[in-house]
């Protein structure tokens, strides 16, 4: 069973992998005249830490596996981050297309940030931990 949940962690990091892909050749090719050098600065920021957690996810994922642990939380801050930080950066710089007049998008990035924060943090504590059999 927490084979199986560790291979869930390793895919949805796969799959984050292929999406920064995709929306990196978006941001190249169909943004960079739609957009102010602001608004993609804060475009590539949010790619940025997109592909950073998505290898993280992966990397820790198997340091779990091969730890045999089940405490696993450093993923879900991991999901946090990403949606709170890397994802609302991208809307918010695009928001002007999408047509959205709010910042809320932005407020939430500290919130992200922090999640990356404690994610790597959970991890950190549970390095050495005594491997649960």
């Amino acid at each position: 069973m927490k084979d199986q949940i560790t291979i869930k962690h390793l895919k949805a990091g796969a799959y984050l992998c292929a999406l920064y892909v995709v929306l990196g050749a978006f941001g190249a090719h169909g943004l960079e005249n739609k957009l102010t050098d602001t608004q993609l600065a804060t475009y590539h920021t949010g790619l940025r830490y997109l592909i950073v957690h998505s290898i993280a996810l992966i990397l820790t994922n198997f340091t779990y596996q091969l730890w045999r642990t089940k405490k696993m939380y450093s993923n879900y801050f991991f999901y946090g981050g990403i949606v709170l930080f890397s994802f609302s950066l991208l809307v918010h710089a695009c928001k002007d297309l999408l047509g959205i007049h709010i910042n809320v998008f932005a407020m939430l990035a500290p919130l992200g940030g922090l999640s990356y924060v404690a994610g790597w943090i959970f991890y950190a504590l549970t390095i050495g931990k005594k491997q649960e059999t």
